[in-house]
């Protein structure tokens, strides 16, 4: 999990502008990349693929909530 409390400003704002228009287009990739991710989960048979896509989910769903709460954070300083 990404902490963004430990973030410096200048990276939380970076995640924070990735949901200004124009951008968010980029957070709509990640989400699209969560579910394509999710869904080769179903129906993934070997171990080895199960253990990389689940690092994957974790990965690409750490990102989101981070930038879910960079906004939060911008707000508080």
């Amino acid at each position: 999990m990404i902490n963004v409390n430990k973030l410096s400003s200048s990276e939380i704002t970076a995640l924070n502008r990735i949901r200004e228009p124009g951008i968010n287009q980029v957070l709509k990739v990640l989400q699209d990349e969560l579910e394509g991710t999710k869904q080769k989960l179903v129906y993934a048979n070997e171990t080895s693929i199960i253990h990389r896509l689940q690092g994957r989910a974790e990965a690409l769903e750490d990102l989101l909530k981070a930038v879910e709460e960079s906004q939060k954070v911008v707000k508080a300083r």
